[in-house]
């Protein structure tokens, strides 16, 4: 029986992470380096540090967000949708779909509420600064 599940666990989180990879926020982790070494200026973003390979991961995908603060605004905002993730501070949130529970258009609602956070924090953004 743990066969199909850890198929079905496989298929979801990958799933996941290549909807998670077409936001606008999202930043390749070769690409962090530059950006994430001063990690309290520059555009807000994020990048998977979860390996690719499904062999070397479990069924979650941790997600490392930049600048410092940018975390904290987003995983309150993903609350508010009612999605369930797991913060670890300073920057790292972990998302993972429960192989028995989800489904393909739940993940597909975490990317949706992943970038509307983003949105909204860009909005707030914009305000304070006017």
């Amino acid at each position: 029986m743990i066969g199909p599940i850890r198929e079905r666990s496989i298929q979801l989180t990958g799933a996941l992470e290549r909807m998670l990879q077409k936001s606008k926020y999202f930043v390749p982790v070769d690409q962090v380096m530059g950006r994430y070494t001063n990690p309290d200026v520059g555009d807000p973003g994020f990048t998977i540090i979860t390996p690719k390979d499904p062999s070397q991961r479990g069924a979650q995908l941790s997600l490392l967000f930049f600048p410092t603060g940018t975390m904290r605004k987003i995983f309150q905002g993903l609350c508010n949708y009612g999605m369930i993730g797991d913060e670890r501070d300073p920057d790292v949130i972990r998302l993972s779909p429960a192989p028995l529970y989800n489904i393909l258009e739940d993940c597909e609602r975490a990317a949706l509420y992943l970038e509307e956070a983003f949105n909204t924090m860009d909005k707030s953004q914009d305000k304070i600064d006017v």
